[in-house]
C-alpha cells in the first residue's frame, strides 16, 4: 500500500526491472539485524526511486546520514532509517549532516520532555525536518504546544496523532499559526458535515490543507476524488486511507500552481507531505511487523 501509494502521488511510473534491482541491491547491503523488514526495504526502494535520479547512490549517501544520526545518539532501526532518509532530501543550508544531525536530536530531546509518553522514535524524521524552521527550539515548541492544546480544546483528540498535526503546522507555521489552527477546526467540521469518517491518521492531512489559502473551497474537490479512490481495489483493506490520499493527490496539483502559492510555501508542503508518507510508512510497516510476530506466536 505504502510502495503503491508513493507512485500514485509522484506520478512516476513504477518500472518494476529498476524497483527490484534497487530492492536487491538494499538487501545485500542492510544486515539482517538492522531491524529493516521486507516491507520497509521495498519501501527504502521505492523513496529513492521516487526522489534521486540515481537511487543506488544515494542509498550510499542515506547511509552516511543514519551513521551520523546515530552517532548524535538516534537508535539504530527502521525510524532511523526514515530519519535519515528526511536528512537527505531535507539537507539544511549551512550546516553539514552531522551539526543538523545534532540540532535534531536537540529537537527530538525537547519534544520529548514536553509530552514523555507521546514522543517516540516514531518521531525521528519529524525532529530532522523541523532543524530547516529558522528559529530557536524554544520558539517551535512555543508553536507546537499553542497548537496542540489549541486544537486538542476544540475538536480534536490528544495523542500522538494531534502531536504530528501539531508538528506539521508548526514546520509551515510562517507566522500566522491563529488562521492555520481556525483552518483545521474548520476543514475538520466540514468534513464531519459531509459524514465522511475523520481519525487519528488523517489529522496531519487535514495540516497540510490548512496550509493552503482558503482551503475550504477544495472540499467538493477532495470528495470527488475520495470516491473514486474507493472505487480502487487497492483501498477495499485501506478504507481510511483514501481521503488521506486524496487530499495529498489535491495539494501536489495546487502546490504546481505559481498564482496560487509561492515557492517557499509550495517547498514546505512538499516537504510535509513527504514527512506524511515516512510517518504512514512507518506505521504500515510496524503493523506488518506486530501482525507477523503474532502469527509466529
Amino acid at each position: 500500500m505504502s510502495i503503491a501509494s508513493q507512485f500514485m502521488i509522484s506520478g512516476k511510473e513504477l518500472e518494476p526491472k529498476e524497483f527490484l534491482n534497487v530492492s536487491d541491491f538494499l538487501k545485500k547491503d542492510i544486515k539482517w539485524y538492522s531491524g529493516i523488514n521486507q516491507e520497509m526495504r521495498y519501501t527504502l526502494a521505492s523513496l529513492l526511486i521516487n526522489q534521486f535520479p540515481d537511487p543506488i547512490q544515494a542509498f550510499s549517501d542515506l547511509k552516511e546520514c543514519y551513521n551520523a544520526l546515530t552517532k548524535k545518539g538516534f537508535h539504530k532501526g527502521p525510524y532511523t532509517y526514515l530519519a535519515a532518509y528526511t536528512l537527505l532530501s531535507h539537507p539544511k543550508e549551512g550546516m553539514d549532516r552531522s551539526d543538523q544531525a545534532g540540532l535534531a536530536m536537540e529537537l527530538y530531546k525537547a519534544m520529548k520532555s514536553k509530552h514523555f509518553f507521546l514522543t517516540s522514535n516514531d518521531d525521528y524524521p519529524l525532529a530532522v525536518l523541523l532543524t530547516n524552521i529558522n528559529c530557536s527550539i524554544e520558539h517551535q515548541m512555543e508553536n507546537i504546544e499553542f497548537f496542540y492544546h489549541y486544537l486538542g480544546d476544540r475538536v480534536f483528540r490528544k495523542g500522538n496523532d494531534l502531536q504530528f498535526l501539531s508538528h506539521i503546522l508548526t514546520y509551515g507555521e510562517n507566522n500566522n499559526r491563529e488562521r492555520l489552527a481556525e483552518n483545521c477546526v474548520n476543514l475538520y467540521e466540514q468534513f464531519r458535515k459531509h459524514h465522511l469518517k475523520i481519525k487519528g491518521i488523517h489529522f496531519s492531512t487535514i495540516g497540510v490543507l490548512a496550509l493552503l489559502d482558503e482551503p475550504e473551497k477544495y472540499i467538493s474537490e477532495i470528495i470527488s476524488i475520495d470516491s473514486i479512490l474507493n472505487e480502487k481495489k487497492l483501498f477495499r483493506w485501506y478504507k481510511e486511507m483514501s481521503l488521506l490520499f486524496s487530499i495529498q493527490i489535491l495539494v501536489k496539483d495546487k502546490i504546481q500552481d505559481k498564482d496560487l502559492l509561492s515557492i517557499g510555501t509550495a517547498t514546505n508542503i512538499q516537504a510535509i507531505i513527504l514527512a506524511q508518507q515516512t510517518a504512514a510508512i512507518a506505521a504500515i510497516s510496524a503493523a506488518s511487523v506486530a501482525a507477523s510476530y503474532s502469527t509466529s506466536n
